[in-house]
């Protein structure tokens, strides 16, 4: 039998540790959640801004550059430069030039980058530039023309590098015949110079920007990781850019903030990428330490709940589990176990009550229970062959009568009826088990009395009582052929019962022909007498049993139906854990 204490002190102490931790980590959960999720927006929208920052100078420096090209191409002293043919003297020709390059000189000068200014006159074959190196070239000058900023591979003095170069040809009409040009206004910067700016950008931080070009060409920072740098060019060539983007890409098993900034002026886009890991590390160890906290908190608790289970719920434990014993009949039960604080004298106490209890019950209360038994066991046979009689003689009458489906059912009704009165090794069964046979009893009757109805109104909470087998079929018995089928008029049998007042009450009601207040009085005194052969023994069986079962305070009563007819309640009292 399960002790009552289902569950321990230790395991309640732990689940209210579990439960007082869990809101505490739901909230931080959500705290933490919360702080990373700003963190992470807020670095995201900071590296974006600083981009941004950065596309902005280069935007600004090559529109001003463009700008500077367009002034060269309108200025008046370098539109002389188509002039210089018809100066006479080589002198005056080399001093025009060198007017005009030490205006280009100064325009450099003035900008933030070191650019290469060239002004070309295709027809003259003659040219200007701030590269002393440079020389008129015709095929080179049509290879590299372009009217917008493009990265293209050009000849620098004799040796070939990657610059943006932009052309300002005048008149505009002659662009696709640029040798027919009056004059060609060159302008050129390095990729270093970028590189530089990346490198300015990167210092002191943990990103690694670089440039991505519509060609898949990158120019990146002197201290660039190429692996990573050409990983992510495929990854973001894979999916169309916008303009300004932000997002989360893993890179060899690293989650990335990946930002992108277009460059419209240099048709290509600043990127740059950063670790989350870097930038979330102080809330991420900051979690951990409080997780770590908890953990040895919940140990701590937990070994803390251990020890007092072990010094107070164990003992307390035993004594439980041999009480049971104790109460489940084995009385030679004894706690061993020796805790050697104050539960040793609650344990030698009980012992001695054990055996106290043992030696008293092998002299007196075994016998009682011996002869208790024997006379439930005496009762019920007496019971069982009054009831079948019946159900014979009504199959008897169905057979002759010609109602097979009805004598069917009857037999089946009546075999569960069997099944249940021959079962004889116990004495008492559940009060549903009970009503189950009145139910199959009741079936029965209906086929035989055609007036006959019936209901059945017991609360859940009696159904599982234990109750003398066969208690409640001879009440049931009578009810319908003493009441019932003696009455012309509808007849209806109600079992109905409830919990009141410290007491279990089953109450059997009809409305048939009934008794009077004399004939209840009688019958009331007679079932408190020995039996005869005139009286009957149903009754006085019932009550005995019900006595035997339920000790002084049960009792058979009988009294008037509402509706006429008889009522008989069976009352006793409610157990503890009922």
């Amino acid at each position: 039998m399960l002790l009552p204490i289902k569950t321990n002190t230790l395991t309640k102490m732990i689940i209210v540790l579990v439960l007082l931790l869990i809101p505490i980590l739901v909230l931080y959960s959500l705290s933490n959640r919360v702080s990373v999720s700003v963190v992470s927006s807020e670095i995201r929208a900071m590296k974006q801004k600083d981009l941004r920052f950065l596309a902005t100078e280069f935007d600004n420096s090559v529109d001003n550059l463009s700008t500077l090209a367009f002034l060269l191409s309108e200025d008046i002293h370098i539109q002389e430069l188509q002039q210089l043919p018809s100066i006479r003297t080589a002198y005056e020709r080399n001093s025009e030039k060198s007017r005009m390059l030490e205006r280009l000189r100064l325009l450099n000068v003035a900008e933030r980058w070191d650019t290469q200014y060239s002004v070309i006159a295709p027809q003259q074959q003659d040219i200007v530039s701030t590269n002393p190196r440079a020389a008129f070239d015709l095929e080179e000058l049509k290879r590299i023309a372009s009217p917008t900023w493009q990265f293209k591979e050009m000849n620098v003095g004799g040796r070939m590098e990657y610059r943006y170069v932009r052309h300002v040809v005048k008149p505009e009409s002659m662009r696709d015949r640029i040798e027919q040009a009056g004059l060609v206004v060159e302008v050129s910067f390095p990729q270093d110079l970028l590189a530089k700016d990346l490198d300015r950008f990167k210092l002191g931080g943990q990103g690694d920007p670089f440039m991505l070009l519509p060609s898949d060409q990158m120019i990146t920072n002197s201290t660039a990781d190429l692996d990573k740098m050409e990983e992510l060019s495929r990854r973001i060539a894979a999916e169309p850019l916008r303009g300004q983007d932000s997002t989360v890409m893993e890179l060899a098993g690293e989650q990335y903030l990946v930002s992108t900034v277009r460059i419209e002026s240099l048709n290509g886009y600043l990127v740059d990428y950063y670790p989350l890991e870097a930038i979330l590390e102080p809330i991420v160890k900051s979690r951990n330490l409080f997780y770590g906290s908890i953990g040895l908190l919940l140990i701590l608790s937990t070994v803390a709940a251990y020890l007092l289970y072990r010094n107070v719920q164990r003992p307390i434990w035993l004594l439980i589990r041999n009480v049971q014993r104790l109460r489940d009949g084995e009385y030679s039960t004894r706690i061993t176990v020796n805790p050697n604080n104050e539960f040793s004298y609650l344990f030698e106490r009980f012992n001695d009550m054990a055996s106290d209890i043992d030696r008293l019950i092998h002299k007196v209360y075994a016998e009682q229970i011996s002869t208790r038994e024997a006379n439930l066991k005496q009762l019920q046979s007496q019971i069982n062959p009054h009831f079948l009689y019946n159900c014979f003689a009504l199959i008897r009458s169905l057979a002759r009568l010609g109602k097979k489906q009805q004598v069917m059912d009857m037999a089946m009704h009546l075999s569960k009826y069997y099944r249940y009165t021959t079962r004889s090794e116990k004495s008492s069964a559940a009060l549903s088990e009970e009503l189950n046979l009145i139910e199959s009893y009741l079936e029965i009757q209906k086929m035989h009395i055609q007036h006959l109805s019936y209901e059945i109104d017991v609360p859940d909470s009696m159904l599982r009582l234990e109750v003398p087998r066969l208690l409640l079929q001879p009440l049931v018995e009578n009810a319908v052929i003493h009441g019932i089928e003696k009455s012309a008029m509808d007849g209806i049998v109600t079992i109905s019962g409830e919990q009141a007042d410290g007491l279990n009450c089953i109450t059997i009601e009809d409305n048939g022909m009934g008794m009077t207040l004399d004939q209840i009085q009688e019958l009331q005194h007679r079932i408190t007498l020995p039996p005869t052969t005139e009286t009957g023994t149903a009754l006085w069986n019932i009550h005995q049993r019900i006595f035997l079962q339920f000790g002084n305070e049960a009792s058979l009563n009988f009294a008037p139906g509402k509706h006429g007819g008889m009522k008989v309640r069976i009352q006793w009292p409610i157990e503890p854990g009922e």
